[in-house]
This record gives structure tokens, C-alpha cells and sequence, in this order.
């Protein structure tokens, strides 16, 4: 059974890498079909977004598959007979490995279907504009006419704006850089000037040793013309 279970884990692992790469690829792609908004083209299904929605439905497919023989698996070592502590606890390994992957399974099944469907909308509502384009094509002065050409110069605009909020992101992460610079540039000189108050103390306590010895000098030169001139008046 060990062999087996190794086998059908490594697939599983292999399954799960394939369908987040594939997942996340979708999502993209999806948000790149909803951001190319072009009125004179519908949303036709392109090659790579058949191809992967083809690859993602396989491999979730196998993947649950695998779940189920990794369940018979499980099953087929609980009634082997083995009571030990090891044997219960491999068991119960598999059972949390086993709940792992189906859970991952559904997130990832959610997901693309999600995906899937938003896309559908979109590629629905766009069919539908476009045959409410064609069926009024000759009636340049209705109002439906007038609606549909602001419809796309309003559309023209999103993208411009979106354009101009994409760059405006790039530039807050620009400022934020520059920001967390001259916070440590700040924090640097806030050191530099908490050390100022000791430099003044020390070159106040230079002068005042300063003042002292000068007043030393200036009291032992009296002093000493004190005595030179009372030895003077003596003699």
C-alpha cells in the first residue's frame, strides 16, 4: 500500500503545482479579455483560452481521480487488520492529506468556474451589442444610435483612466520609496542632534577650565609684583 499511496501523493502534488500556474494563467487571461473592450470585434473564444480551459477541466478531473483512489487506498489500509499506533496514526495522515487535496480541488474547481463564467457574461453581453449595433446601424440620428456612440467614447475613457490609475499607482510606490529614504535619512541627523548637547557641554566645560587657569596665572603674577615691589621698598 506505501508504494502505492507514494505514488498517488506525488500526483497529486504534481496536479496541484500544474493547476495554480494554470489557474492563475486563466484569471489573467480573463482579465485581459474583460480590459480589451472593442466594439467593432465580439469576444470570440481565442485559441489559448480553449486550450486552457481544456487543460485546467483535465487536470481537475485527474486530480480528483486521484483523491478517490488515495481514498481507497486509505480504506484499504484501515481494514488490513493492523491495529498499532504507527498504523493509526499513518491513517489519520492520510485522512488530513486526503481532506487537503479535496479542499484544494474545490478551491481551485470554484475558481475556474468563477472565471469561466464571468468571461461567458461578458462575451454574452458584447454579442448582444453587438447585434443592437447592427440592427440600428442605419439609424444615425435615433437616440439608441447617439447612446451607442457615447457608450463607446465612454468606454475609451475607462481605459484612459484605468491607464492613468495604473500609473498613478507606480508613482505612490515610487513616493513610498522615497519616503522610507528619508525617514532613514531623518532618523540619522535626529541621532546627529541628540549628540549636540553633550559637544556644547564639553566645549563649555574647555572654557571654563579655560577662565580658571587664567585667573591661576593673573593671581600668581600680582602676587609675585606684589612681593618684587614691597622687597624693592625694603632694601
Amino acid at each position: 500500500m506505501s508504494n502505492a499511496w507514494d505514488l498517488l501523493l506525488k500526483r497529486a502534488k504534481t496536479l496541484e503545482a500544474r493547476l495554480e500556474s494554470k489557474v492563475q494563467r486563466f484569471s489573467q487571461l480573463a482579465q485581459r479579455i474583460n480590459a480589451d473592450f472593442d466594439e467593432e470585434a465580439p469576444l470570440v473564444e481565442s485559441k489559448e483560452e480553449a486550450s486552457l480551459s481544456s487543460e485546467i477541466e483535465r487536470d481537475l478531473n485527474e486530480l480528483s481521480d486521484c483523491i478517490n483512489n488515495m481514498r481507497g487506498q486509505g480504506a484499504a489500509g484501515g481494514g488490513s487488520g493492523s491495529s498499532s499506533s504507527s498504523s493509526s496514526s499513518s491513517i489519520g495522515n492520510h485522512e488530513v492529506l486526503i481532506k487537503r487535496y479535496h479542499e484544494i480541488h474545490f478551491d481551485y474547481s470554484t475558481e475556474f468556474k468563477n472565471t469561466s463564467a464571468t468571461v461567458q457574461r461578458k462575451r454574452e453581453s458584447m454579442e448582444l451589442f453587438q447585434s443592437s449595433k447592427k440592427l440600428h446601424m442605419n439609424e444615425e440620428d435615433s437616440s439608441v444610435a447617439k447612446l451607442l456612440r457615447e457608450r463607446s467614447s465612454i468606454a475609451a475613457s475607462m481605459k484612459s483612466i484605468n491607464d492613468v490609475i495604473a500609473q498613478a499607482w507606480d508613482t505612490k510606490n515610487a513616493l513610498l520609496g522615497q519616503r522610507s529614504t528619508m525617514q532613514g535619512s531623518a532618523s540619522g541627523l535626529s541621532g546627529l542632534a541628540a549628540n549636540v548637547p553633550t559637544f556644547n557641554r564639553m566645549i563649555d566645560g574647555i572654557q571654563r577650565k579655560k577662565l580658571r587657569e587664567s585667573l591661576i596665572v593673573a593671581i600668581v603674577v600680582g602676587l609675585l609684583l606684589c612681593i618684587t615691589i614691597w622687597w624693592c621698598f625694603l632694601k
